[in-house]
C-alpha cells in the first residue's frame, strides 16, 4: 500500500503545482475554501476503506483460500494486463450505472456538486458510494484471483489519473485531445462535469478511454472553456456535513 500512498501524495503535489501555475479556469474562491471540505471527505473515505476493504482483501489473499480463475495463468505479464483491463472495465461499468440508477445518483451527485473542479474534487465522494463501489470489486478480485501486486498497480495508476483529470491544469488543447484517445485528460473529464445532461452522461471511464470508445459514450468538448461545472438544482455552497446529508435531502427542499 505504500506505493499507492506515494502515488497519491506525488500526484497531489505535482498537479497541485501545475494547476496553480498554469490554471485553466480562474477561481473566485480562496484555496482553503476550494479544497478543505473535499479533503476532509477524502480523509474520512480513506479511513473507511482501510478499516473495511483492505482488511477484507488481506483475508482473501491468504494462501489457504481459492486462487481464482487466473490461478493457472503461468504468464505474470498476461495476469497483470488482464487484471488491469478488467478492473478498469469494472470502474467504467460502475460509473455508468450510478449515473443511470436514480438512487445511486443521489450519492454520486455529491461529487458533481463541486462548481470549482480542482485536484481536491478527486476525493469529493460520499462514504456510502465509496464503500458500496468496492463490494463488487472485492468479488471480482476473489473470483479472478487478482494478486495484491496487480491490484496495487491498478489502484496506484487510478489514483494518479483521478487527480490528473480533475485538476485545473491547462494542458495544451492539442495535447489534451490527442491523449484523450488513450487516457482520461482534464478537458475530457471537464465535459463529464458539465451541467448539461447530454455531456454529463458521457465520458464515464476513469483511466483508459477505450471503454468510452467501445460503448459509444465518448465526447470531447470543442470549447472546454465554456463548460459550467456542477448540478443545476444544487447551486449552494456545501460543507462536509451538508455533503454527507445531501443524498437524503429532497431536491429543492433544503433546510
Amino acid at each position: 500500500m505504500e506505493y499507492k500512498s506515494l502515488a497519491v501524495f506525488s500526484s497531489i503535489v505535482i498537479f497541485g503545482i501545475l494547476e496553480t501555475l498554469i490554471p485553466f479556469f480562474q477561481y473566485h474562491q480562496t484555496l482553503l475554501k476550494r479544497v478543505i471540505h473535499n479533503l476532509i471527505l477524502g480523509l474520512v473515505n480513506s479511513l473507511l476503506v482501510n478499516l473495511t476493504v483492505i482488511l477484507i482483501l488481506k483475508s482473501l489473499w491468504k494462501p489457504t483460500l481459492s486462487q481464482g480463475f487466473f490461478y493457472d495463468l503461468n504468464l505474470p505479464w498476461l495476469h497483470f494486463i488482464l487484471s488491469f483491463l478488467l478492473l478498469d472495465l469494472y470502474m467504467y461499468t460502475w460509473h455508468r450505472l450510478i449515473h443511470t440508477w436514480g438512487f445511486a445518483w443521489r450519492f454520486h451527485k455529491v461529487h458533481h456538486t463541486d462548481r470549482w473542479m480542482n485536484i481536491s474534487t478527486a476525493y469529493r465522494f460520499h462514504p456510502v458510494e465509496v464503500i458500496v463501489s468496492n463490494i463488487p470489486k472485492i468479488g471480482l478480485i476473489y473470483l479472478l484471483g487478482i494478486t495484491p501486486n496487480a491490484w496495487i498497480l491498478y489502484e496506484s495508476l487510478f489514483a494518479i489519473s483521478l487527480v490528473f483529470h480533475h485538476s485545473n491544469f491547462a494542458l495544451p488543447f492539442k495535447i489534451d485531445k490527442f491523449l484523450s484517445y488513450f487516457i482520461v485528460t482534464p478537458n475530457y473529464h471537464r465535459a463529464h462535469h458539465c451541467q448539461l445532461t447530454k455531456y454529463l452522461n458521457s465520458n464515464y471511464t476513469s483511466l483508459l478511454t477505450i471503454w468510452d470508445i467501445i460503448f459509444q459514450s465518448r465526447y470531447y468538448p470543442p470549447q472546454p472553456e465554456t463548460i459550467q461545472f456542477g448540478v443545476p438544482e444544487e447551486t449552494r455552497n456545501f460543507n462536509v456535513i451538508s455533503l454527507l446529508k445531501l443524498p437524503f435531502v429532497p431536491v429543492n427542499k433544503h433546510d
